[in-house]
């Protein structure tokens, strides 16, 4: 049986198939580029000078023949785009409504079949979004109860930018359902123009620690309300660490002396954490007198502990001099060391050091003093000291180094 004729027909269908493949690509791709090109051509027109101040129903007839030349599921893509003006959408949405119907748009927005339908879904919401449509809440909800997390994510960000009062219930809601991330959720509430702290009341008694732990978070962008410091102080004592993390963080902008015994108390806490937290709002409290509490943490055993410490002490300004040199007496390393790092980040040490480098007869009191810090702070703080004063200074800082017996380490 000869196979060449055969093989020579397979070989002619395969080339014809893939040309015709190739061509239809190449007609499709036109056609796209086209579409693309109409939209442009339409956007270009409602934004003209020829149509500004005109009616929505005018501008909407001056491009009709321009609608009429894409689908509406590129009108829709493009009413739906965020950065499409509020002209522009409003002539989109209007031709949308008068030619398909707004019910078209709800039915789209309330369910999706497969999920080539999604798009549809999250478009139409958006839509109905901006224009304000009565049973947009009710849609939001729906989504964000749906198992797409897409749709879900397009309602949480929305109802996160809703003026509607009910949106924050929702967002609430799903808040506590923890069928999303809590973060999200959290970030979404922060940034609503509504700002409902009476809302977020409820979420400190809740039974979830996690629900606790945000409406603690939430509360504290309210320090104009008299009520919150006194909310969020009992929290100080939960059961949850995260919890008392939160209280204190957000005690620590809002409050006041309730705040600062709250913090006080926590400076001893057992999760590092939170002591770390605790130090850090009694600094943005400006609590200088609580200095001393604070400095007992430069020796704490937790990397994360000591360094809020010394930032809370620098926040407390350099009025606290005398705890620090305190600090410098104690056994502890790391207490000698965080006090006189204080000290550097203070400025008290480059002044005393360019005062003293710069005088004759350098006093002996103050150059014990600059001698207790510079020893506690060990070689990195000379070699910083040195560094810091620059070509000129450096000579004059390292006689004045050698004096107090740290040659090596202001030569290094």
């Amino acid at each position: 049986m000869n196979l060449e004729p055969i093989l020579l027909t397979g070989a002619v269908l395969a080339v014809l198939l893939w040309a015709g493949l190739a061509a239809y690509v190449v007609h499709i791709e036109r056609r796209r580029t086209a579409a693309r090109e109409t939209v442009q051509a339409i956007l270009s027109s409602l934004e003209s000078s020829e149509v500004q101040g005109a009616s929505t129903p005018e501008r909407v007839a001056a491009v009709t023949p321009l609608f009429e030349r894409v689908s509406r599921d590129m009108i829709l893509h493009t009413a739906a785009d965020a950065g499409t003006s509020r002209d522009s959408f409003d002539a989109l949405a209007r031709y949308l409504v008068d030619r398909w119907g707004i019910y078209i748009l709800v039915r789209e927005a309330s369910f999706h079949r497969q999920s080539r339908d999604i798009w549809r879904r999250t478009a139409s919401l958006r839509i109905l979004s901006r224009l304000g449509h009565p049973d947009v809440c009710e849609l939001l909800a729906r989504a964000v109860d749906d198992r797409s997390s897409e749709v879900a994510s397009v309602a949480l960000t929305l109802l996160g930018t809703s003026t509607d009062p009910r949106s924050t219930s929702i967002l609430i809601a799903a808040l506590r359902g923890r069928r999303h991330p809590t973060s999200r959720i959290a970030v979404h509430l922060e940034h609503s123009p509504l700002r409902p702290a009476d809302a977020y009341r409820p979420l400190l008694t809740d039974g979830d620690p996690i629900v606790r732990f945000w409406g603690a978070n939430l509360l504290g962008a309210y320090s104009g309300l008299d009520w919150v410091e006194s909310a969020l102080a009992p929290l100080v004592d939960d059961d949850d660490a995260r919890v008392r993390k939160a209280a204190i963080q957000s005690l620590g902008k809002v409050g006041d002396e309730i705040a600062a015994s709250a913090a006080l108390r926590l400076l001893r806490d057992p999760a590092p954490f939170v002591r770390a937290h605790a130090a850090r709002a009694l600094g943005g409290l400006e609590r200088p007198e609580d200095a001393q509490a604070v400095a007992e943490l430069l020796g704490d055993p937790d990397w994360w502990v000591r360094t809020a410490a010394k930032q809370s002490l620098e926040a407390m300004g350099s009025e606290i001099w005398p705890v620090l040199m305190r600090c410098l007496d104690s056994s502890d390393e790391f207490m000698r060391n965080g006090a006189a790092e204080v000290f550097q980040n203070l400025g008290i040490l480059d002044s005393l050091i360019v005062m003293e480098a710069a005088s004759d007869d350098p006093s002996g009191a103050k150059i014990d003093l600059l001698s207790r810090i510079v020893s506690a702070g060990g070689l990195r703080l000379t070699d910083s000291l040195v560094e810091r004063a620059g070509p000129a200074a450096a000579p004059r800082v390292r006689r004045l180094l050698a004096t107090m017996g740290l040659e090596q380490a202001g030569a290094a």
